[in-house]
């Protein structure tokens, strides 16, 4: 038999559980609970009441704790993310810390042999991991090449085990094959929000915004990531981009020194190649535009045959000669 008291005390526990779950329980089960109270089921409602706190604590997982506890139990104990934080979705250990090397390969201008046998690999101990598939995209020159792989694992995305993969690999194909940049925006936010600590969520935010000619919105994105790792090359190159593209060449040349001074090799990115070049030409410092270039043409046969290269080159000469000439 209970007392008053001790019907009265169980009463308020059971409504400061309650009042802790919801909207997790119904009126119905409420009444439940009371009717337990006033029985012998003590025991019952014991276990009654310990079950829903598990339900409620697994309904309380962010999916972000859902995907850090996936990390923790298929990555090396001794993963090195870089700084970078996002989490791979693949059951094999080994495929963690590749990932994490070729981000830290993009991001800091790593060999790109070096990055396209590590994407390889990726593939031959996970052929379905999407990320390994869009990875092994990034120095196809091939457009439709690209886009062939970018459409494969944005179809192979869509069997994903984390929401953070599924996101990413959909803002890149709407990126990259669809171009629809405002829906690019939007899942690349959806990782962003979960991954407000990973410079490369933010950092691929700020393209889908610098593609769509959001360049201020962009410039915070980029920014941003500097300011999670202070020596992001990458990041400083497209800080120098948008003050390109907003003619405010003085401050490209700026974040172009700063990406340089960081690591980014004119020798591991011709893009990087043409944009430095072409930052100088526009800060009229033509010899250095033709030194550039030259030396860009020493690293092969993709940066002799590039238009790009050749134009800024021409133009540069152009300047030069008619300077001399007065």
């Amino acid at each position: 038999m209970y007392s008053i008291n001790n019907i009265f005390r169980l009463k308020f526990r059971i409504k400061s559980i309650t009042r802790g779950l919801k909207p997790l329980i119904s009126f119905e089960m409420k009444g439940m609970l009371y009717e337990i109270i006033k029985s012998k089921w003590y025991k019952t409602m014991a276990i009654f009441i310990i079950l829903l706190g598990v339900i409620s604590c697994n309904k309380e997982k962010t999916e972000r704790e859902i995907e850090d506890e996936f990390v923790k139990k298929y990555a090396p104990k001794d993963l090195k993310t870089y700084g970078f934080t996002l989490a791979v979705d693949s059951k094999i250990s080994e495929v963690h810390q590749l990932f994490n090397d070729l981000e830290a390969n993009f991001y800091f201008y790593g060999d790109k042999e070096e990055f396209k046998r590590k994407a390889a690999r990726i593939i031959e101990l996970d052929p379905k991991y999407p990320s390994g598939i869009l990875m092994s995209s990034f120095y196809v020159t091939d457009e439709k090449e690209y886009k062939k792989l970018v459409t494969k694992a944005y179809k192979l995305s869509k069997k994903s085990n984390l929401k953070s993969e599924h996101y990413i690999i959909q803002a890149e194909y709407y990126l990259l094959v669809e171009e629809n940049y405002l829906k690019a925006q939007e899942y690349f936010q959806k990782v962003v929000d979960m991954y407000p600590d990973s410079a490369a969520a933010i950092w691929s935010l700020g393209m889908a915004y610098y593609y769509n000619g959001d360049y201020e919105e962009a410039l915070k994105c980029y920014k941003k990531s500097t300011q999670l790792i202070p020596n992001l090359p990458k990041g400083y190159e497209f800080i120098a981009a948008v003050y390109y593209r907003k003619k405010e060449y003085k401050k490209a040349l700026e974040y172009v020194n700063k990406a340089i001074m960081f690591g980014a090799k004119a020798k591991n990115d011709v893009y990087f190649s043409e944009f430095e070049s072409f930052v100088y030409y526009r800060n009229k410092l033509y010899e250095k535009a033709l030194k550039s270039v030259e030396q860009a043409y020493e690293y092969g046969s993709i940066y002799r045959k590039n238009e790009n290269l050749k134009k800024v080159y021409n133009l540069s000469k152009t300047k030069l000669d008619s300077i001399k000439a007065l």
